[in-house]
């Protein structure tokens, strides 16, 4: 069930001249003048957009100065080399669920950027991947963009936003309205 109903209207009208209420498809939302964006937020739907905006309306205060895209749920790495060459200056900003799907797709971002090619496997509660001929094991519970950069020694200014208290931004709606 799609919780669009409960969205802030403010934030609804803010997105109402890019997006019909009932897409996923991949695109970036927002007023784009490449001098002032500042910071470039990736989430997997335009769904998941709204459901972040409403929680954090003071980033749609200065149109022009952020931009979400819609990535989707597997995005290619030519894609990902698109969103980067397209606003190379920009901060980006992942906003995916706080789950381990979410969390490697924040490292998959990262290595898309850097145009590295890597694998994660998950194999008895371990993540395991390989870099410069090191093989890695993290455990699942503690596995995220920011424990992949201290074992790897990868530098970026990519940064990551989960929700608080929830997996999902769409679940926090849901548990700040349903339940």
């Amino acid at each position: 069930m799609l919780y669009l109903n409960y969205i802030d209207s403010g934030v609804k009208d803010y997105f109402a001249a890019w997006i019909s209420f009932n897409t996923s498809d991949r695109k970036t939302l927002g007023l784009i003048e490449l001098g002032l964006v500042r910071q470039h937020f990736l989430c997997y739907t335009t769904s998941d957009i709204l459901y972040f905006c409403h929680f954090h309306k003071h980033l749609l205060k200065n149109p022009g100065s952020n931009i979400f895209t819609a990535i989707g749920y597997n995005p290619s790495r030519t894609f990902l080399l698109q969103l980067k060459n397209q606003f190379p200056k920009v901060r980006t900003v992942t906003v995916f669920d706080d789950d381990l799907f979410g969390r490697i797709l924040d490292c998959k971002v990262l290595l898309a950027y850097l145009k590295i090619e890597m694998n994660f496997k998950l194999q008895n509660g371990q993540v395991f991947f390989c870099y410069k001929s090191k093989d890695y094991a993290v455990p699942e519970s503690i596995f995220s963009l920011h424990s992949f950069r201290t074992f790897t020694g990868m530098r970026s200014n990519n940064r990551t936003i989960k929700p608080k208290g929830a997996v999902s931004f769409r679940q926090l709606l849901a548990q700040k309205f349903i339940i």
